[in-house]
This record gives C-alpha cells, structure tokens and sequence, in this order.
C-alpha cells in the first residue's frame, strides 16, 4: 500500500514538472519593428481631437485604442475618447480609426506537438501564431467639414506562446504519442485565448506608434503650421 502511494506521488510530481515545463509565455517577436527611435514634432498649432472607434466584432482592440488616445495627448491640448460627433463637446480634429483583424495558427504546430514533445519543443519554441491589424485612420477637420488626409498602417505581429491547455497533449509521451499526433492537427489553428495577452502586452507600443503617424500626418498637411504662423504674424504686427 505504501509502495502504490509512493509510486503515485512521484508519477504526480513528474507530470506536474511535463505541465510547467512546456508553457512558454507570451514572445511577440517582432514589437521591435513597431518602436519608433525618431523624434515626433508636436502639433504646432494647440488643437483638439476628438477619437472615434469603430470596433466592429472586435472588442478586445478597447484597450489599444484606449492607448492611442493616451498617446495623442502628450502631442495636442486635448483628446477626447470615446468621442461624439454628435454631442456637446466639440473639437477641431477627429480622428476616426478602424481596425481590421486577422488571427492566423501555423502549419509548424503540428511538428512542434509532434514529434516536439520528444525535446520539450512548445516550452523553449512555443506555438506559433499571427496576429494582423490593418489600422485604417481618417483626420477630418470639423470647422471646416472636410476631410484631411487618411492613411493605413499594415501590423503584422509574430507571435510564441504555449499554455497548458494545449501542451497537456505532451502527456502522451508516457503512452503512444496519439494524443499529441491528433492534438497536432488540431493546434495548427489559431488559439484565441492568446488574444487578451497580445493586446495587454503590446497596446502600449503599438497606440504609441499609430499616435505618432496621426501627429506626422497632421504636421505633414501643413494645416495647423500656417494657421500658427498667421497668427504669430498678426499678433507681431498688431504690437
């Protein structure tokens, strides 16, 4: 009886180990490609912007554009999220964002389940995922209700990631390794559980740089520059 509890114990102290050592947390890869290293010219003009988000189906993306606006404030006077184009609050620019989602799994995942869990491979590789934004932003200028500029941003991030409610498929090495061979087929498509982690992990960088292309475009339209340097000229001349 001693020597079956034992027995037990130890086999539970090992699969224990198998679950823990084949997690693999979050790695978005390639985050770097989307940190900008230039230095972004504030809007010249003080002006305020209104945010407005289309989110479709897509709630979890809240949370990054929640950043954007974040960002934008420390390049204008005021930003304004959620904003209403129809309520009492007015500004002078609303920035109106969209965002289009792709969630992508990987053939690779088969051979990292099979025959990966032979040298541990979801722990040290992680399964791999895609996550693609097409960030779609229109400025409008609403005194003067016309449209600014628009322009897209392609984000592709490259993910690893693996969670015990995939790798538990690992156990199958103890038997046959059908279940990690099946659990292969399976894992080849996207988890969606990875979601809430990619958004909490990268909504910084990424509102921080899709704030910054929307203070480039806004400088680039020259709008706001001329009307500053109209108004420095007037009240120079009126001294």
């Amino acid at each position: 009886m001693f020597q079956m509890t034992w027995m037990k114990s130890i086999n539970l102290v090992l699969v224990g180990t198998l679950l823990v050592g084949c997690s693999h947390t979050l790695e978005v890869k390639n985050i770097a490609e989307y940190k900008s290293d230039s230095l972004v010219q504030k809007i010249n003009k003080p002006i305020s912007i209104g945010l407005v988000f289309n989110e479709g189906n897509d709630t979890d993306l809240r949370q990054m554009v929640k950043e954007i606006g974040s960002e934008l404030q420390k390049y204008s006077t005021e930003v304004i999220y959620p904003f209403n184009s129809n309520g009492y609050k007015k500004v002078d620019v609303e920035a109106r964002v969209s965002i289009e989602s792709e969630y992508k799994g990987s053939g690779a995942n088969f051979w990292i389940n099979w025959p990966g869990f032979l040298v541990f491979a979801p722990a040290w590789n992680g399964y791999v995922y895609k996550i693609n934004y097409d960030v779609n932003v229109v400025l409008f200028d609403t005194a003067k209700n016309k449209m600014i500029d628009k322009f897209s941003l392609p984000i592709n991030l490259d993910i690893r990631h693996a969670s015990i409610n995939r790798t538990w498929t690992e156990l199958s090495w103890l038997e046959v390794s059908a279940i990690a061979f099946i659990g292969g087929l399976a894992f080849t498509q996207y988890s969606p559980s990875v979601t809430p982690l990619v958004v909490h992990s990268t909504s910084r960088t990424l509102g921080n740089y899709i704030a910054e292309e929307i203070v480039n475009h806004l400088n680039a339209s020259g709008l706001y520059s001329q009307i500053f340097v109209r108004e420095i000229t007037e009240w120079l001349a009126s001294r």
